[in-house]
């Protein structure tokens, strides 16, 4: 009688796992009622700076067919954390669906990986979306920026050109540049070491406050760093009056051109020094001192005294 049962009991079984494997092949073979799955991979729910359509992740699928549904997202574990983001009856079509980040309770979710659960209510089959929804509300940090040539001049001949900002972030990120308090521009790349330049062209000589900021992929910025004064100078001279009792002039030019061209008096020069001295007009009186490096000029008065005043 037992040996019976026993022969009952392992035929039974042999029958569930034969039907239910039939069951999963035919269902192989059916067209999947889900088409076209895409999802938003990032997106902080937290960026102020961001677009609102940036803070959410977009859910997109079709369906073949008109089905009842229900729009779940899990945790990494496979737990709902926030149920209901779509649900009811939706025709064959194309949808779309947002997730703002927050669980059932509206509090954010910590960051890490989410799923998207599609369940469709009537047949009880519940579809996983293979694409993974990342949440990240952390801004970068930046660890470190160090300023390099303060003063320069964006004239193009090589010398000088650019200032740099050398940074360093807590992860690959966007670098944004400050000019004077406002955005002036973003790198193209993220990375977590590089440059930032500045060229300065079109700017007039003077000086010029720089910061930066930092921006991650989800668009979290980190806040800008403190200002760095820097200066744009083509050719300067330290004073505008000089006042001269002999017959030369001793000029102190601060440039990064080698090669100067100079005017006082109906006379000129050419010079390859940045400290020189020049032959002043005998006639006392007050002259016009004009310095020339590559086509930007520095003027000064020179005053002659007669000799022994």
């Amino acid at each position: 009688m037992a040996r019976h049962a026993l022969t009952l009991l392992v035929a039974a079984l042999l029958v569930a796992t034969a039907t239910a494997f039939a069951v999963t092949e035919r269902l192989k073979l059916e067209d999947s009622p889900v088409l076209r799955t895409t999802i938003d991979g990032l997106f902080s729910p937290v960026c102020t700076k961001c677009p609102p359509n940036s803070r959410e992740a977009r859910i997109r699928f079709r369906l073949r067919r008109e089905e009842s549904i229900r729009l779940d997202i899990a945790d990494s574990s496979g737990t709902i954390i926030r149920r209901g983001v779509g649900a009811g009856v939706f025709g064959q079509s194309s949808h779309v669906f947002a997730w703002d980040g927050r669980d059932n309770s509206g509090h954010v979710v910590p960051d890490g990986a989410y799923t998207a659960e599609l369940t469709l209510l009537d047949e009880k089959r519940t579809f996983e979306f293979p694409q993974e929804i990342r949440v990240d509300s952390t801004p970068p940090t930046i660890e470190d920026v160090k300023l390099l040539h303060q003063v320069f001049s964006p004239d193009g001949d090589g010398h000088a050109d650019h200032v740099d900002l050398r940074y360093r972030f807590s992860e690959p990120a966007y670098a944004i540049l400050y000019l004077d308090g406002k955005k002036l521009g973003r790198s193209h790349t993220r990375k977590p070491v590089g440059t930032y330049p500045w060229y300065g062209q079109g700017f007039r000589p003077g000086a010029y406050r720089l910061a930066l900021a930092a921006q991650d992929p989800a668009g979290n910025v980190a806040p800008s760093t403190r200002e760095f004064t820097v200066h744009i100078r083509y050719v300067e001279l330290p004073t505008s009056r000089y006042v001269v009792h002999g017959r030369t002039l001793r000029l102190r030019v601060s440039t990064d051109v080698k090669t100067l061209r100079w005017q006082l008096g109906g006379r000129g020069g050419t010079v390859r020094k940045h400290v020189f001295r020049i032959s002043v007009p005998s006639r006392p009186g007050r002259y016009r001192l004009t310095v020339t490096a590559n086509g930007h000029s520095a003027r000064a008065t020179v005053v002659v005294r007669p000799t022994g005043r």
